[in-house]
């Protein structure tokens, strides 16, 4: 995307630092840089703070001992690797975030991580569609770098049509700009397809995918999803539990960041949620707020979650995941089915537009775009970076029976 290019990293000028909350990995070629440094003081620093990991991969070799729950070599707001050593001392977690690369058969995709505050208004705040750019990778060395891939000629995975996945996604794009229809609608409509494509199987052809792609365009344009559309209902009450509930499983597990304890902060506030609240004096006034200040800054805005999900589906190669990657942590090794990555994306979205609300309802009239930023950097380091989280959301459905199209009804319609 154009935005790509045009992403610097802000430095001690960002209000957040990427150097805080996260276990810092090193992959094996930075390490033996570290190791064969001359600098005596770096040596020293060198062997105090970095340890190989109990079971060491190429990717992830050894790690950063953090100073509490920050990277020690952090000093004040920069990276004094970065400062003392230079850029090429840094490790591929390092220098790569917020960026995203993704090879889909011949051609390397690059997109943000909204997990960091300046990709994120990169990436969310231009009213334009986002808009692509070829170019040559000039011979450019990406041997060491995180790339998840796809071959769609490949069959390593049987159970996803994955050599129909340029169609499919760009399906997928133009229904979620279809803005004939209110983003829930097109997102439910897309739970529908995703279901069916996972029905269909592998083993599916280029017709019978041709076929189910003009049906659901011929289906949108004579609204054949509107009676069943208008006959699903919302349920604020169970949102606002399941959020509660996903929040505070994520929050008493592991470090949280400090600017996303502050948006949940925010939101108890704006709801005027304490211990004597009932459930449905918190749900009226949710719904009041969200209704108020919430509404019509996103109506005005339609652009910024457009943007947000357009992001999500070319960085997570949505909806089958990758084939491949070269980033073996355990999080991006899990091989998910097509309706689990929809349910996944419908409960993010779901959450970050809850926290919305009750954030608009202490705001008021001046919510506004930082506040939704905020909201989704925040959200996207403290849950997608998660190890545990995703799985836990799936769970949380599952459990809850809400892992269909009617339970995505109700986490989506407002």
């Amino acid at each position: 995307p154009l935005h790509f290019a045009q992403f610097r990293c802000l430095g001690a000028d960002c209000e957040d630092t990427c150097c805080d909350g996260w276990a810092v990995t090193i992959d094996q070629p930075t390490y033996e840089k570290y190791r064969q440094c001359s600098d005596p003081d770096w040596r020293s620093r060198f062997q105090q703070l970095v340890t190989i990991n109990q079971n060491p991969t190429a990717p992830d070799y050894a790690r950063i001992r953090l100073a509490a729950t920050t990277c020690p070599f952090l000093s004040e707001g920069l990276c004094s690797i970065h400062k003392t050593l230079g850029e090429e001392y840094l490790s591929v977690t390092c220098a790569s975030f917020p960026r995203v690369w993704n090879a889909v058969d011949e051609v390397l995709e690059k997109s943000l991580d909204p997990g960091c505050p300046e990709a994120a208004r990169r990436a969310l705040l231009d009213p334009a569609p986002i808009t692509f750019q070829e170019g040559s990778l000039g011979g450019a060395d990406f041997s060491a770098a995180r790339i998840a891939a796809i071959d769609s000629s490949s069959d390593s995975c049987s159970s996803k049509p994955y050599r129909h996945f340029a169609a499919v996604r760009a399906f997928i794009v133009w229904l979620l700009r279809n803005r004939a229809l209110p983003l829930w609608k097109r997102l439910v409509i897309l739970g529908f397809f995703c279901d069916k494509l996972q029905e269909l199987g592998a083993a599916v052809t280029e017709a019978q995918v041709s076929e189910l792609l003009q049906g659901y365009q011929a289906a949108l344009a004579a609204r054949l999803f509107d009676e069943t559309l208008n006959q699903m209902r919302g349920d604020t009450g169970i949102r606002v539990e399941m959020l509660l509930e996903l929040i505070v499983a994520r929050i008493t597990s592991d470090f949280t960041n400090r600017r996303f304890l502050a948006c949940y902060k925010e939101f108890m506030d704006g709801l005027q949620w304490g211990p004597n609240s009932s459930m449905t004096d918190i749900c009226a006034r949710f719904e009041d707020a969200h209704s108020r200040y919430c509404v019509p800054f996103l109506s005005a805005h339609e652009h910024i979650f457009e943007n947000y999900l357009v992001n999500y589906l070319y960085r997570n190669l949505f909806p089958f995941g990758p084939q491949e990657t070269t980033y073996k942590l355990r999080d991006q090794t899990i091989d998910r089915s097509i309706h689990s990555e929809f349910m996944l994306l419908a409960a993010y979205y779901s959450m970050i537009d809850m926290l919305l609300g009750g954030m608009a309802g202490l705001r008021k009239e001046t919510f506004g775009a930082a506040h939704v930023i905020q909201v989704v950097y925040t959200f996207t380091r403290t849950f997608e970076h998660s190890l545990t989280f995703p799985e836990r959301v799936l769970q949380a459905l599952d459990e809850k029976g809400l892992s269909n199209p009617a339970g995505a009804a109700v986490l989506l319609k407002s």
